[in-house]
């Protein structure tokens, strides 16, 4: 497939051959490029329009990279232009290598993603002059949280699942309907009781970068770069929390997240009572997420983005993570 226009005008402009671009993983929303060689390269990454009413992506990773470089320059790769008129942004590309995909980082790797955190963290007056947009589904509510994964569940259907994958695909999707009530139940609970607030106040957020963890990381000579903030934002300081250590591809799995020691609880454990109350809604949510070949629409984007993808292959291997991220134990979890 031949680059976008977004990329041959930028690699034109960098002074790159247009024949140096090569595609990078990205998602569904977004298409990302490098260009030139040797040690002059770049990366190119083009955001799909935003419809009305819609979270802006390129202006959150405008908005996290633009704080992040005086905050906390160390941990980010360089913002060299934006182009509001293409939807894109060239970055400073980072030599090193990626983490592997079920290997648990080092404590020096987790180290490092805590200062960068606590870094994010430590400058509240700088933070909102920089920071306008909330985080990816940074609700504040508990109970906005549950409605997201049973609004996720509502839009999944296993009609279109090949046959011989079709009954993995009905169990799974019904552990997870069934947990949802479960979790539903324990939260209103603990709402009731006193036990833990459903909502907190906006002045009690953190900044996230969202979505924060170890697959949107590169390992270098000079310590760990993170990338990927199309989801950052102000967010609830317990998602933030749980997310770092519920996400499933490079997981550092703790019974206590890290993220936790870059924060500044000052409200005796709150934090930590709401993460394990928010928690197991989360871990359905990653749930939900990888499921995503369930939702039709979601699929169908997937595969307009990645054309070379095989299908069945997608849905196997979709299939048996799922199986494999629920039976795991894994903090907050649901045995």
């Amino acid at each position: 497939m031949n680059p976008p226009p977004f990329a041959t005008h930028w690699a034109r402009e960098l002074g790159a051959a247009e024949e140096s671009l090569v595609q990078l993983r990205g998602g569904i929303n977004n298409r990302v490029y490098r260009c030139g060689e040797g040690n002059a390269r770049w990366v190119i990454k083009g955001y799909l329009a935003t419809e009305a009413g819609e979270r802006d992506r390129m202006q959150a990773e405008v908005e996290f990279l633009t704080y992040a470089a005086k905050v906390a320059s160390q941990y980010v790769p360089q913002l060299i232009h934006v182009d509001s008129e293409r939807r894109c942004v060239v970055l400073e590309h980072i030599d090193g290598t990626t983490y592997h995909e079920g290997v648990a980082p080092s404590p020096d790797d987790i180290a490092a993603a805590v200062n960068f955190f606590r870094l994010l963290n430590a400058a509240g007056m700088r933070a909102r002059q920089h920071i306008r947009l909330d985080a990816g589904e940074g609700f504040l509510h508990l109970t906005d949280h549950i409605e997201n994964v049973r609004e996720r569940l509502s839009r999944m259907s296993t009609d279109h699942i090949p046959v011989g994958m079709k009954k993995q695909a009905v169990e799974l999707l019904q552990w997870v309907q069934d947990a949802a009530d479960r979790v539903s139940s324990l939260v209103a609970e603990s709402i009731a009781n006193g036990t833990v607030a459903n909502s907190i106040y906006p002045e009690q957020r953190c900044i996230s970068p969202s979505d924060f963890g170890f697959h949107n990381a590169i390992r270098t000579r000079y310590g760990v770069k993170f990338f990927d903030f199309e989801f950052a934002g102000w967010d609830d300081p317990a998602k933030a929390a749980s997310d770092f250590v519920l996400q499933p591809r490079v997981p550092a799995r703790l019974q206590i997240s890290p993220l936790l020691a870059g924060l500044n609880d000052d409200t005796g454990g709150e934090i930590h009572v709401r993460c394990s109350a928010l928690g197991p809604v989360l871990r359905l949510k990653w749930a939900c997420i990888i499921l995503s070949v369930l939702q039709c629409e979601r699929l169908d984007k997937l595969l307009t983005s990645h054309p070379d993808t095989d299908l069945n292959v997608l849905m196997h291997q979709r299939l048996n993570r799922a199986a494999a991220y629920v039976r795991e134990e894994i903090p907050f979890g649901l045995h």
